[in-house]
Formats: structure tokens, C-alpha cells, sequence
């Protein structure tokens, strides 16, 4: 037998897919938590090593997510025929962010 295989991404969530892996590979298949994040926070991580190394900043605030608090609430937008759940997301600092749509309508938009 192999030693543990870990399975990351999004096909992850289908428990068929793992249990093929296992019986085909003949090992077992661990599967992380938050699998469906990890390779955008090990991109995340990647790049603020690399922007450190090269003695850069960015106005990216995602590492500190952990600390703000939120609320949230949802709206089914009315602009085209797909009527689209759209997530609404307030920080505590004010800001508000918008995803879950479609499209992209509403993607990286601050405001209603």
C-alpha cells in the first residue's frame, strides 16, 4: 500500500471520485477541510512571500480576513432573465462586497 495520498479541489466534495482513487491507487485518499481553498491560499501565500523578497507591498487585505467581522445578506438581482442569488457581504471597516452571481455583474463591486 502507498502512503496517504492528500486530495485537494473542488472535485473532492464527490465521495465516488475518492472512493475510486482509493480502490484504483490501492491507498488511502485524505482529504482536507477546506480542500476546495487550498490552492488559493497556497497562491496567496506564494505570492506574499514573493512580493516580501522583493521588499514590495500590495493593498490586498485578505490575510487579515480573520480579524474583521461581518454580516451578510443576499438578493436575487432583476437585471437580465438568470435572476442570479447574489451574496452581500459588509465588513466591519465599512466596506461591502458583492459574489455568487452568473456573471460578473457584480463581481468586485462595492455597492449596490
Amino acid at each position: 500500500m502507498l502512503s496517504p495520498i492528500v486530495f485537494q479541489g473542488g472535485v473532492a466534495f464527490n465521495e465516488g471520485i475518492v472512493r475510486a482513487f482509493e480502490e484504483s491507487l490501492n491507498s488511502e485518499i485524505m482529504v482536507p477541510l477546506y480542500h476546495e481553498a487550498m490552492g488559493a491560499i497556497g497562491a496567496a501565500l506564494l505570492i506574499r512571500e514573493e512580493m516580501s523578497l522583493k521588499g514590495k507591498s500590495t493593498a490586498f487585505a485578505g490575510f487579515g480576513v480573520i480579524e474583521a467581522s461581518y454580516r451578510n445578506s443576499s438578493f436575487e438581482c432583476e437585471v437580465c432573465t438568470d435572476h442570479c442569488a447574489v451574496a452581500r457581504i459588509y465588513r466591519n471597516d465599512g466596506s461591502i462586497a458583492h459574489c455568487g452571481g452568473r456573471c460578473d455583474l457584480w463581481e468586485g463591486t462595492g455597492s449596490a
